[in-house]
């Protein structure tokens, strides 16, 4: 009996050491996940009444509640990466998404602030896991083609985030949020399944010295690609968290309008990675990068000078389309300026720019407590013009030291 449990166990491994490695196709649809967890809070705060109380320093601090899970959830992963396999590692974050949702399906109001807090950080640590488990097994991609790799991450990222602004979109009649977050469950519980049937391939990491990364970060072109990174963080995710609350304040449309025009911002950034990877292979990528930045500052401008839902829609397809290519352009830089860099080591330069997607909404919900939802746009305007002059900076600096 216990040989033949033995052959059955050896069998077993045998059979799964045969299968096939999983395509990345396969593995970036964990983005999806990530995505739609990551675009709820923006989502919510109508359903959750804030543009009829318009506590907007509550609801910044949401999002430093889901930023913190996402530091947290990632550098869970990367613990728990010594002992499971990335399959595993990736269904355990859809599982802990699902339970997220769950969470969520009940933390309308009624429901106490720290509870909602709980369950965004819940979301953002899920998304955190997912995200470090998808970059690491991209490793051995990224490194053979970096912008176009990403540009695919950008694009299953955004058609995450179409799919959550859709569906709670559709929650703003009898108190349909509870029930849609709650089947909604359901998606990251069969992305769990889906991953633990894969098996994905580990690249090995290269270790990076403290002094080598310090030195790195002395660069003035690492400094000017930090920033320029930060900048494109918190421009994507400032419009991103405030949109519906602003559109309904800005225009008096109504929050289910507000969210659907919150999804269109996400279908042009997805609709325009879509396009920039096409245009990779027959278009100059630095000037892509520019013009990339200058739509995206043309569009935020727009969006503050419209008073009309057309007028909207226009800035947020320039906007959307604008910011689209700068990230993934931007990596790709990087990824020749400092070639030990993969997509599953965060060091210094890319902790500096997530925490301008983290900080930038959480800092705009108590600047708009004082003076009012313009400033989402503005601080937009501002930031696109930081991207910019930056895109310009690196130009310079890589012409005058030859990289």
């Amino acid at each position: 009996m216990a040989s033949a449990a033995a052959k059955h166990g050896d069998g077993t491994a045998a059979a799964r050491s045969e299968r096939a490695f999983a395509r990345p196709w396969q593995t970036l649809c964990g983005l999806l996940i990530s995505g739609f967890l990551l675009a709820l809070p923006g989502c919510l705060l109508p359903v959750w009444g804030y543009h009829i109380h318009p506590d907007f320093g509550t609801a910044g601090n949401y999002f430093l509640a889901l930023g913190a899970g996402v530091i947290g959830g990632g550098a869970l992963a990367q613990r728990w990466s010594r002992r499971l396999s990335l399959e595993r590692l990736l269904a355990s974050g859809s599982v802990i998404g699902a339970a997220a949702l769950l969470l969520l399906s009940v933390a309308a109001p009624p429901a106490e602030v720290w509870y909602q807090l709980l369950a965004l950080l819940v979301t953002g640590a899920a998304a955190g896991m997912v995200n470090t488990a998808v970059l690491e097994s991209m490793t051995a991609c990224y490194e053979s083609n970096p912008a176009s790799i990403t540009l695919s991450a950008g694009i299953f990222f955004g058609a995450g985030s179409v799919l959550a602004s859709f569906l709670l979109a559709q929650s703003f009649e009898d108190a349909a949020a509870t029930r849609l977050l709650a089947i909604a469950a359901s998606i990251p519980g069969a992305a769990a399944i889906y991953f633990a049937r894969l098996r994905i391939q580990r690249s090995a990491v290269s270790v990076v010295s403290i002094p080598q990364a310090m030195n790195d970060l002395r660069s003035v072109l690492a400094i000017l690609f930090a920033l320029l990174l930060f900048f494109q963080f918190a421009n994507e995710w400032s419009i991103a968290g405030w949109l519906p609350v602003f559109l309904v304040d800005r225009l008096g449309v109504s929050p289910a309008t507000a969210v659907t025009l919150l999804a269109v911002y996400w279908l042009a950034l997805m609709v325009g990675r879509i396009v920039a990877s096409r245009l990779l292979a027959v278009v100059n990528h630095g000037r892509l990068l520019s013009a990339s930045a200058f739509c995206a500052l043309f569009g935020c401008g727009l969006l503050l000078a419209a008073g009309s839902r057309f007028g909207v829609v226009v800035g947020l397809l320039l906007a959307g389309a604008g910011f689209s290519a700068i990230y993934p352009l931007a990596a790709e830089r990087i990824a020749s300026r400092f070639t030990y860099y993969h997509p599953g080591y965060f060091n210094g330069i890319f902790t500096f720019a997530l925490m301008g997607g983290i900080l930038a909404p959480f800092a705009l919900g108590h600047l708009a407590a004082g003076y009012g939802l313009k400033v989402v746009p503005l601080a937009a305007m501002a930031g696109s013009c930081a991207v910019f002059a930056l895109v310009l900076l690196i130009w310079l600096g890589r012409k005058v030291s030859g990289y």
